[in-house]
Parts: structure tokens; sequence; C-alpha cells
């Protein structure tokens, strides 16, 4: 018996901003001693056009020039991602729910992502109160678990509508990664101002007795798989300092997937009867073109197997957990047909990926 994927729907805030706006940005908030050139190479490399940017309307004193004041403190950012991720999620939400034809009230878990910021009550509270989902629904907040946080919440929705097949779950993922842009000389720090964007995405989930409009097209979610590769916590963490969240980023993160990713999927696939070569939609979250490499390599995929990633990277940024949804929405949108396989990676350095046939 399957859960059922029913919709999936991503905003992201209406500040836009293109690459040479993120350059201008990047100009300001790095400090002098960083070689330009640098910030224009990165830029180029990024394989971004453009992306939502909230901070960018957040007026130009929120990320001040080097020397004139100090950059924003943990509250003033969490400020920033409160007002925007509960917009986006809302929006997001709405949207998902229209898509699937399950009114709010229909809804029994409400299941939510994010790891650039917390809150209490938090966006979960907030969608009960906005949409009318039923008072007495069960939430779940999955936090700080990075970009693959996505996959960990269709699990839970998943396992809590094969647990009742009448249930319906509301996922949603909201991230305001412009609040956590660090001055910074590390080149891993530029790297994550360079490549991270913010988002929302919300899905529908159904289990099988649910009593919904059966003309919707639905894909089943087969399975969700995890590994924690051995002895990489230190190439990627997600910490909180005394200026925001500050992001490590080590450059052995694509070496290190290309080694593990293969059999790991492999083997993940076998469980489900599955083979490479079965995969007919993939989604890989764009880390960066190098995850993408890295990641297509070590699956022996062809380049247009990572289209979907690569458009979503291009028109959106990477909008860490928002991410997964929006390439597998665009799976759907195209028609693409199944199986797909959704990877995501985080860390730790650990690996998520959902099965959905």
């Amino acid at each position: 018996m399957p859960a059922w994927l029913r919709s999936i729907a991503v905003t992201q805030p209406p500040e836009r901003m293109a690459r040479e706006e993120w350059r201008a940005i990047a100009d300001r908030i790095t400090p002098p001693a960083v070689d330009r050139a640098v910030l224009d190479r990165l830029a180029a490399r990024s394989g971004i056009d453009e992306r939502g940017c909230a901070a960018s309307g957040a007026g130009a004193g929120f990320y001040p020039d080097p020397g004139s004041a100090p950059p924003p403190g943990t509250a003033a950012r969490l400020a920033l991602w409160s007002r925007t991720a509960r917009a986006m999620a809302l929006d997001a939400s709405r949207t998902a729910l229209d898509r699937a034809g399950v009114p709010a009230s229909r809804i029994t878990h409400v299941i939510t992502a994010s790891c650039t910021g917390f809150e209490s009550p938090g966006i979960d509270a907030q969608l009960i109160e906005s949409l009318g989902v039923a008072r007495s629904s069960k939430r779940l907040n999955v936090g700080f678990m990075g970009c693959h946080a996505a996959v960990n919440a269709l699990a839970a929705a998943r396992d809590a509508v094969l647990a009742d097949g009448k249930a319906a779950a509301l996922v949603c993922c909201a991230e305001v990664s412009s609040a956590h842009f660090h001055r910074s000389e590390r080149l891993d720090q530029l790297v994550a101002n360079t490549l991270f964007a913010d988002g929302a995405a919300a899905a529908v989930v159904t289990g099988d007795d649910f009593a919904g409009d059966a003309a919707r097209p639905a894909r089943g979610i087969l399975g969700t798989h995890s590994v924690l590769i051995h002895d990489c916590a230190d190439e990627m963490r997600w910490t909180i300092g005394d200026h925001g969240f500050e992001m490590t980023l080590g450059a052995r993160v694509p070496d290190i997937l290309r080694e593990a990713v293969g059999g790991w999927v492999a083997d993940s696939l076998r469980t489900h009867g599955l083979v490479v070569g079965d995969v007919r939609g993939w989604a890989i979250h764009p880390g960066g073109p190098r995850v993408i490499d890295a990641v297509a390599a070590a699956l022996g995929l062809a380049a247009e197997a990572t289209t979907p990633s690569r458009e979503v990277l291009r028109t959106c940024g990477n909008m860490s957990s928002a991410t997964l949804l929006a390439i597998l929405g665009r799976l759907g949108d195209a028609s693409t047909p199944a199986p797909w396989v959704g990877l995501a990676f985080g860390p730790g350095l650990v690996g998520e990926m959902v099965v959905v046939g």
C-alpha cells in the first residue's frame, strides 16, 4: 500500500536577484582582503542566473559596507527568516492544497522543515491557524537537518499515512538562506554566500484510503533511504554563531560523493527491485554544479538526466531543503515517467534518498 504524493508547489520571495545584482552585494559584504577576481569566478561558476533573496529587500543596511556598521546579529537574522519563511510557507501550502484537491480541513498531519531559522510557536502553528487545518492535527518540525530535510519530512509523512490510510499530511519546507550571508575571507563561506537562496516548497501526501479527488494524478512514495558517510563529519557543518548560522563546506565533498553514492544508491534501489538504469527521472539536490557532476559520475548518468536539477539551480539557486521538492515538482510538470529518485546531501556528511513510483 503506497503513500501518495498528490501535489507540489514552490514559491520564492518577491525580491529576485540576478547574478549581476548578487555580484554587487558580494562586493559590499566581502572583506577588502579578498581578491574580487575570486568573487567573479565564484559567480560565473555557480550555475545560477537568478534567485530569491529576501535580504536584498530588507534595505542596504541589513548587510552594510564593511567598516560602516557591524554585521547583523543572530536575532535580526532570525527576524528576517520569520517574516519571509512564514509568508512563503503559507503561499506554497495554499497552492499545494489547491492542486491536490484536498481541503485544509482534511489535513491530519502538518510537517514543516527549516534549517535557516527557529521559533515557537512556529510555521506549523501558523499554517494551522491561517489555512483552517484542524487544531487536533499532529505536528512535527524537522529542524536543522540541512538540504536533505525534505526527504526526512516526506518519510515522516509517508509513515503517518501508511499507519492510517485515511490520513493526509501537509509537508512544507521554508528556507531563508540570505539571512545568513557572512562577511568572511574563508573560501567555503564565500561559496555558501554565492550558492544559497530563499524559497519554500509544499507537498500533500495522502494514504490509500483517503477519499480525495481520484481524477487528479498522484505518485507513490515507495520508500526513503539514508546513509551517514563514514568519517566525514568535518566536511560539512551548520552551526549557530553570534552573527547568524555558519556553514562549513569542505572542498572534498564532491570527491567523497563520487566515491560513496554509487554503491549506496544501487543497494537502496535493489530493495525495490530496481537498478539505476530503470530510473526515468532524477532529482539531484544542486549543492552546486560540482555536486551534480559528482553524483552523475558516480551513477553513470547521461547529461540530460541532470537537466531538471541544473534548471532549478539556474533559476532558483540552492534553496536548501525546499530545492529537492522543487526538482520533483518539475519532473511532475514535465510528465516524466516513473520511477523517480530524489537525492540530497547535508551536514554529517549524510545522504537521503526518496524513491517515487
